[in-house]
């Protein structure tokens, strides 16, 4: 059972990793990519160009994609639950529509296709979290991003990573990665090596911070991924998910 998924791979490759990030932090810049850029590991970050300011906001990523990076929708507003708010009628998923996340997210894609374009992207749920409405109104707007967006990236279960054959690419499984030891996230790089499958990790700041990743740890991470160079596909999720649609098809 654990060789079904080997030939989803192209050549050798015995699996799939995608590195990625939310939210366009300082030290993504200043930490993250230059690590991966030495190593030639090419991720994915996922940016909300939002506010007023969103070009000059989005200036530095440009070269980033330029360099092979993939700069993901991460929709404008980022909006999640407001189950994560106290003042009572806080917004949130819950008091949103279907057509006011697609507005949104689309108004998001515009803005990053004007700056950093793309053939195909992939979306990164905010929170993780894929509804609107909240009770018998909620809905998924999964379907949404499967319209406009060649993949779209959630939460996975613990020690699971991506069937190619069978994962829903609107909304694949992730495994965030936040204040990990390094020997923990290569166990789970071995883990989809021995199943063939795809694992995608997500990062916020490198470094010490809430949702922070040791630098220590991802450059662990990275060594680990260039000793497997032959073994594990390294690349963006949008270029995973463009093979994995192709083969389907």
């Amino acid at each position: 059972m654990s060789q079904i998924n080997f030939d989803a791979w192209p050549g050798d490759y015995r699996a799939a990793v995608s590195v990625s990030f939310d939210d366009g932090t300082e030290t993504q810049l200043s930490t993250a990519i230059p690590l991966m850029d030495e190593r030639e590991i090419k991720g994915t970050f996922y940016i909300p160009p939002r506010g007023d300011d969103w070009q000059a906001k989005l200036a530095p990523w440009v070269a980033i994609h330029e360099s092979g990076h993939e700069i993901g929708n991460h929709s404008i507003g980022h909006t999640c639950s407001r189950n994560f708010r106290d003042e009572p009628g806080a917004g949130g998923l819950e008091s949103m529509t279907l057509e006011q996340m697609e507005a949104d997210v689309v108004e998001a894609e515009e803005r990053l296709q004007s700056m950093v374009p793309r053939e195909s992207r992939s979306f990164a749920y905010p929170c993780y979290m894929t509804y609107v409405g909240m009770g018998e109104t909620r809905q998924s707007y999964v379907p949404i991003i499967a319209r406009n967006f060649i993949a779209g990236r959630s939460y996975g279960e613990y020690g699971f990573a991506n069937s190619p054959h069978n994962c829903d690419l609107a909304c694949l499984w992730s495994r965030p990665v936040e204040h990990t030891r390094g020997e923990e996230i290569v166990g789970m790089i071995d883990r989809a090596m021995a199943q063939g499958r795809w694992l995608i990790l997500t990062m916020h700041a490198i470094g010490s911070a809430r949702l922070g990743t040791g630098v220590g740890e991802f450059q662990w991470m990275l060594d680990y991924l260039v000793r497997q160079r032959d073994r594990i596909w390294v690349a963006p999720v949008a270029t995973i998910a463009e093979h994995l649609l192709t083969t389907r098809t």
